[in-house]
Formats: structure tokens, C-alpha cells, sequence
């Protein structure tokens, strides 16, 4: 009895090396697959996200990636410039020892400004090359699929001034100049609130038409696209954008730059109606 069971033992291991030796045999007619790293890389997959970067010229710091950092691993700093619409970054910091390569600050950025490489070697014996400042210009990278950021055109030359009035006839009543037309408070026809212009019916965003009114309602990030697009019509302070309604009667003739403007809202805050 012992004498089989060694046997059929010994018949099994035998089978078991038969079966191991005829898979090993199998792989040595292939190519070998083994990367030698790091003279050769793999190419990663176009979804890949690999270290964070900026486009720092196609940025129109916004804020919408800090906003959407769950981590608050992006911090800006930024200045205005007199004369100048837009504003201009001083520090675009990553912080990549907080970064956990999400992609929840790309997808709002309306310029593609911020984006994911390919990259994946940042590792460093010490902290500092963690944190990275992509408005330094030893850090300057081109995003391909950035959109160009719109420049505010040259301001047109005033118009000559109206030659003053004749006297009027004595006894002839004085002209009334007519009151400028101040922006209603309250809400619009979807029951948003006007901060700033003349609200009514919204019209569906891209539509174009002839505009007649303008108004913006709470949520500006303050970015100045819509005065690059339409300065006649936007202006953009320290804490929000409001409409100039002493340009009302020329709003139909800007119209297209008005939609553009909306369309390129990056919060969607500016609506208008048409007639």
C-alpha cells in the first residue's frame, strides 16, 4: 500500500513539472515585456493625470481651482495694473505634498489653464521641490489645449464735443435734461436677483437677437472677461462686475459682444433679453 501511494505521488509531482515547464516554455518564445526604467517609459494613457501644472498665460486667475481644491493645495496671489483690465498673477503655488491629483480644480478653469501632464517623476529628498510657483518664469509651461485669453481693445476716440446751445428766447421755457435711468432693484423674470443693470426675461444663453436688456445676477468671480469682451457695457471693480446703464441706447448695437460676453461668463452671472 505504501509502495502506491509513493507511486502515484511521485506520478502527480511529475505532471505538476510537466505542467509548469510546458507554460515556461510557452513565454520564451515571446518578447519580453520588461521595461528597463528609467531609460525607457511607458507612455500614459491621454486620461492620465500625472503633476499638476499652469498655463500661467492663458490663466485669468479666476479663483475656480482654488475654489474647487477639497484640500486648498493651489494658492494665488495677484495684482491689478492701471489702465489695464484682467487680472495679473504674482504666485501660482502648487502645493504637491497636499495634491491628491483629483482633477477637481481642471474642470471648472473656463481657459484650460490648469491641466494634468503626463508626468510622473516629482518625487525630491526634501519638501521644497514639492511646492511650485508656475508664475516663476523658470516654471513657465504651454497648456496645447489652452484657450487664448482675449486682450481688451484699444478704447475708441471720444466723439467731438456738441457746439453749446443758443440762448434761449426770454420767456421760452428751460430744457429738461432727462434723468438717467437708474437699474430697478429686486428680481428678474426667473426670480433671480439684479445685482447690477436692468433685469427681465432671460433669454436662452447663445441666443442672439437684439439685446434691450442687460443685468448680472449674484456669483461674480470677478475675472474681467466680460469687460474684455464688451467695456462699454461691463465694468469690473474690486468685488464685482456691474452694468453701465448710461450706455442702454447703444445696447443693441453691441449686442453680439454682449451675448459673447455671457457665453463667456465663466460663472454664467450675466444675462440679457431679447427682443
Amino acid at each position: 500500500m505504501g509502495i502506491v501511494r509513493w507511486a502515484g505521488e511521485l506520478v502527480r509531482g511529475l505532471h505538476t513539472i510537466a505542467v509548469g515547464m510546458r507554460i515556461t516554455a510557452r513565454h520564451m518564445t515571446e518578447a519580453p515585456v520588461t521595461m528597463h526604467y528609467p531609460d525607457e517609459k511607458w507612455q500614459m494613457p491621454e486620461a492620465f493625470r500625472g503633476l499638476l501644472k499652469c498655463d500661467i498665460e492663458a490663466c485669468i486667475v479666476c479663483d475656480l481651482c482654488v475654489k474647487a481644491c477639497p484640500i486648498d493645495c493651489i494658492t494665488i496671489d495677484w495684482h491689478r495694473e492701471a489702465g489695464k483690465s484682467g487680472k495679473i498673477a504674482d504666485r501660482f503655488i502648487v502645493d504637491y505634498q497636499k495634491c491628491m491629483y483629483c482633477g477637481l480644480c481642471t474642470e471648472p478653469c473656463p481657459t484650460l489653464a490648469v491641466f494634468h501632464s503626463h508626468e510622473y517623476e516629482n518625487s525630491s529628498y526634501t519638501r521644497v521641490p514639492q511646492i511650485i510657483d508656475w508664475a516663476a518664469p523658470e516654471n513657465f509651461t504651454k497648456n496645447p489645449y489652452a484657450k487664448p485669453v482675449g486682450t481688451k481693445p484699444p478704447p475708441k476716440p471720444k466723439p467731438a464735443a456738441a457746439p453749446a446751445p443758443a440762448a434761449a428766447a426770454p420767456g421760452a421755457a428751460a430744457a429738461v435734461a432727462p434723468a438717467p435711468v437708474a437699474p430697478p432693484a429686486g428680481t428678474d423674470a426667473e426670480g433671480n436677483t439684479v445685482e447690477s443693470g436692468i433685469g427681465g426675461k432671460p433669454a436662452p444663453m447663445g441666443d442672439k437677437g437684439t439685446v434691450v436688456k442687460v443685468w448680472i445676477i449674484p456669483g461674480c468671480i470677478v475675472c474681467d472677461a466680460c469687460e474684455d469682451a464688451a467695456e462699454e457695457v461691463f465694468h469690473v471693480t474690486e468685488t464685482t462686475s456691474v452694468v453701465q446703464i448710461e450706455t442702454q441706447a447703444k445696447w443693441g448695437e453691441w449686442s453680439e459682444r454682449i451675448v459673447d460676453a455671457a457665453v463667456g461668463c465663466p460663472v454664467n452671472v450675466i444675462k440679457y433679453e431679447l427682443t
